[in-house]
């Protein structure tokens, strides 16, 4: 089904109607893209920082999870496969991939997972890359450098991180190497990666009817009243509508080819309204200037990618979820490439929820033929948007399916850690009664999710669960490793030191149990599982 019939749609009556309670207005008929939502919205990422996804206020799954990292990894190395096939490329050049709005880092961690695995164990071993983290949130890039899973990576020089504003940066800060990448001293291929990111940032919204070109102005109200206390968004007890204004589009930008893209609209469009990702246009072009190469963007958000999809709709709905939101015009995304002289690739089919796509612009290379390949094999069988739709449809069904069942699809999800947690009691139940109970097999399970699993100490302790499973099978020096890093994201509590305890006494290691069942009794002098621990102990 098109996104565009399954969204809310803001029709051009809704203005507030009449009511006992007066209406405020705050801001009036501005364009979107210079609207007092974004100052909103920005000061909401600068003050919530890692919290916005620790807490889950923001969404971030479908576009974080090791099935979407791995189409990316794929994608990524079916291009990495043309530029080695170029003559001219010279193997010493550094591949940079950028992710823009990166959040708290966890599509970046399983990225570099899955890509090194299928870089390291093959041809292309000894490219080089280098990785830029970007957000334009101090607190997020504080928060990168500050954890353990990432220190590896910045380590070794793969991984580095900035800040940069979509708005204006034309250069990268880079904060480990204390490089600076501007204008005019680089030339090298650049792979962008957006994910949940033109969705956030400011977008324009016009009108065609009747051959006639609007811009859609929004007005912010306010009814006074008190906001709903379960309302957390920054539009919390605010309301808007939009008003259309004749323009013409043929010098309504500075940029002669974003206005190119209006009039574009204005051809074959009518009574409708469509979005111009505007501060997106800007900021790509900002980056292909400054890498003077070829260029690559993948892409996965809520979107549009046809005029046909965008048929009858009138100006964006916002959607609420701390920020705000907006469906992507990735259409306008692809008329602007074009106009460059590089070329979209979407999916053929409609999506539910997003949309992944892939933007090509080649300074040298022209075809892109095994990205292409790379990109088309992978998202015409099961794209993201896929997946979740399977997900969601297998998870309720669990209980129905056997062990060996619940096993094989944790392994087509790329070993996701939220199907394992939704999982978790089920298997649980099995292991002491199921004969025959695939042990093996779910101990592997159990290496493969940790293993693409990036903490944030968000709700639901995987790494406890892992543990206490490990420790169940007798792997109790890899249960510890669980367990710390549990304490290390989730604190302190005297059930995880119990668990440590029991792992020590199991390897014998009588000493290290009493000192954290000492620990765990301090916590709470009335844990039964702790006493009893230290009874047998204090017998032997």
């Amino acid at each position: 089904m098109s996104k565009a019939t399954t969204k809310p749609i803001i029709k051009r009556s809704d203005k507030p109607k009449n009511s006992a309670t007066p209406v405020v207005i705050l801001e009036a008929d501005k364009p979107l893209s210079q609207s007092m939502l974004w100052k909103l919205q920005t000061d909401f990422y600068a003050n919530q920082g890692p919290e916005a996804w620790i807490k889950g206020i923001v969404p971030q799954y479908i576009t974080t999870n090791p099935y979407i990292a791995n189409l990316y990894a794929k994608t990524v190395f079916g291009y990495c496969r043309d530029l080695a096939l170029r003559e001219d490329f010279d193997k010493n050049t550094t591949i940079y991939i950028m992710e823009l709005a990166a959040g708290v880092g966890r599509f970046t961690y399983t990225f570099l997972k899955r890509f090194f695995h299928i870089v390291d164990h093959s041809s292309l071993k000894g490219l080089k890359f280098k990785y830029i983290i970007t957000d334009f949130a101090e607190r997020n890039v504080q928060y990168w450098q500050t954890h353990s899973f990432l220190k590896p990576y910045f380590e070794s020089g793969i991984l580095d991180c900035a800040t940069f504003d979509m708005t204006s940066d034309e250069e990268l800060r880079l904060r480990c190497c204390g490089e600076v990448l501007s204008k005019g001293n680089r030339n090298h291929p650049l792979i962008l990666f957006a994910n949940y990111t033109f969705d956030s940032v400011p977008q324009d919204t016009f009108y065609v009817d009747k051959g006639v070109l609007h811009e859609g102005l929004i007005t912010i109200t306010s009814s006074g009243e008190q906001a709903d206390s379960t309302d957390k968004s920054i539009l919390a007890g605010l309301d808007y509508y939009y008003t259309d204004k004749p323009i013409q589009g043929n010098c309504y930008y500075e940029e002669s080819n974003i206005n190119d893209i209006l009039l574009y609209y204005q051809d074959c469009l009518e009574d409708t309204a469509f979005s111009l990702p505007i501060l997106a246009l800007r900021c790509i072009d900002r980056l292909i200037k400054l890498f003077h190469n070829d260029v690559i963007l993948i892409s996965t958000d809520k979107g549009y990618r046809s005029v046909s999809s965008m048929n009858k709709n009138y100006h964006p709905f916002l959607s609420k979820h701390g920020s705000i939101s907006l469906t992507v015009n990735f259409h306008a995304l692809e008329l602007f490439f074009n106009g460059l002289g590089g070329k979209a690739i979407h999916s053929i089919y409609e999506h539910e929820n997003v949309t992944m796509s892939l933007f090509l612009l080649g300074k040298y290379s022209q075809d892109f033929t095994e990205t292409a390949m790379a990109y088309q094999e992978i998202i015409e069988n099961i794209g993201p948007d896929d997946f979740y739709i399977i997900k969601k449809a297998v998870v309720p069904l669990q209980k129905s399916l056997t062990t060996k069942e619940l096993l094989t699809f944790l392994r087509y999800t790329v070993w996701d850690a939220r199907t394992f947690l939704e999982f978790y009691n089920t298997l649980l139940e099995r292991i002491a009664g199921e004969k025959d109970f695939p042990k093996d097999e779910l101990i592997d399970v159990i290496h493969k999710v940790w293993e693409h699993y990036f903490p944030l100490g968000e709700e639901g302790d995987i790494a406890y669960c892992l543990g206490t499973l490990l420790g169940y099978f007798g792997y109790d020096n890899d249960a510890l490793k669980l367990f710390q890093t549990s304490v290390e994201f989730y604190g302190e509590n005297a059930a995880i030191y119990y668990e440590i305890a029991l792992c020590y006494y199991n390897l014998l290691e009588l000493d290290n149990a009493m000192m954290y069942l000492e620990k765990s009794l301090i916590i709470d002098p009335d844990f039964e599982e702790s006493q009893s621990l230290k009874s047998l102990i204090g017998a032997q």
